[in-house]
């Protein structure tokens, strides 16, 4: 799959849009998400997944459009969890970091406020044995991933770059296409900021998901007009909501990553501009 790269820096503003979404995501056609038997089988949009038996062993074999993969598994009892995880590992592990761009946002002086972002989404096929210990299958995703420079090319980082509407209430989104970020911004400098961009490092975007929806939280503080810090929030979106597991390993910053020092945790700080 063939990488496409956009450039944050001096992008092109497109007119400031804000929707007031009120829409209802139990109308929609949702993915479901849990655990499953382990001889399961699926077919939703493109995609078709299944789990058969025969002679001791289990053989998976899943097809997302002409995207096909097979394997065998010997496995005694046990399940097959479907979650939603970071949308950061397919086609490869090009970026830790993931990027959302949407229409601008004027905060005053010391003020605060919360909107809700859409992000892309991949799905974890993971198996389970009868113990609860838990091993990723497959990862699937129906969104095209595009990648984007945040900051130069001599100081900055690749990002999985999406592109988001702005919303003062969780909108209605077809689950296994886009997750909700609940974004709580505070602005702690004594003068007006405009954001139009956050960045979010992989550790700490926290999942969770319910029948309709996927989701996170994060926590971004400005800083000046040019930095702020962005920090994921652990706890899940909604009580309702069941935590999702996570494809995050602690790894040696990638060759995209040159920027040490913006790292704390699951902390990442934004000093190349909110714009």
């Amino acid at each position: 799959m063939a990488l496409r790269i956009l450039r944050s820096v001096n992008r092109k503003k497109e007119k400031p849009a804000v929707v007031y979404d009120y829409g209802n995501a139990e109308n929609l056609t949702q993915f479901c998400y849990g655990r499953f038997p382990l001889t399961y089988s699926l077919n939703f949009d493109c995609l078709s997944l299944s789990i058969t038996q025969e002679n001791g062993m289990h053989h998976y074999k899943r097809a997302i459009g002409n995207w096909k993969t097979e394997s065998d598994i010997s496995v005694t009892g046990g399940n097959l969890l479907l979650h939603p995880v970071e949308p950061l590992n397919l086609p490869d592990n090009v970026t830790d970091f993931l990027e959302i761009g949407f229409d601008p946002v004027v905060i005053e002086p010391d003020g605060k406020c919360v909107i809700f972002v859409t992000m892309p989404i991949e799905i974890g096929v993971f198996l389970e044995s009868g113990s609860g210990s838990t091993s990723m299958l497959d990862i699937i995703t129906f969104v095209y991933p595009k990648y984007s420079l945040y900051g130069s090319a001599n100081r900055g980082v690749i990002t999985r770059y999406h592109k988001s509407g702005v919303y003062y209430h969780p909108p209605a989104v077809k689950n296994h296409l886009s997750g909700i970020i609940k974004l709580e911004i505070e602005n702690r400098t004594d003068e007006w900021v405009t954001v139009s961009r956050v960045v979010i490092y992989q550790k700490g975007l926290y999942l969770s998901f319910n029948d309709n929806y996927v989701a996170a939280s994060v926590s971004m503080v400005i800083i000046s007009r040019e930095v702020a810090s962005v920090t994921g929030v652990e706890s899940p979106f909604d009580e309702d909501m069941t935590s999702a597991l996570r494809l995050y390993e602690s790894r040696k910053t990638s060759a995209f990553f040159n920027i040490p020092g913006m790292l704390s945790d699951t902390t990442f700080t934004m000093d190349m501009g909110l714009m």
